[in-house]
């Protein structure tokens, strides 16, 4: 019996992480759009910056899990 690794587990999910780095992208740029808008020392400023803060996290690691997944595929 093999055992699969963590990462062989991940990449079996690769379009997920693809469609997650495209919303996360995404999100980004309509939260940039909208920050020059908000008044700062607000709520609102506050939760639009950990969003960005946070989508740009995913954006990076699947962004990551992408590349390490296409680089086990070749």
């Amino acid at each position: 019996m093999t055992e699969e690794t963590l990462v062989g587990a991940f990449c079996r999910f690769r379009h997920h992480f693809r469609l997650l780095f495209m919303v996360s992208v995404l999100a980004l740029i309509v939260l940039g759009a909208a920050l020059p808008a908000i008044e700062r020392g607000t709520g609102t400023h506050v939760i639009t910056i950990v969003q960005l803060a946070t989508f740009a996290v995913i954006g990076a690691v699947s962004f990551a899990m992408m590349v390490v997944c296409g680089r086990r595929a070749d």
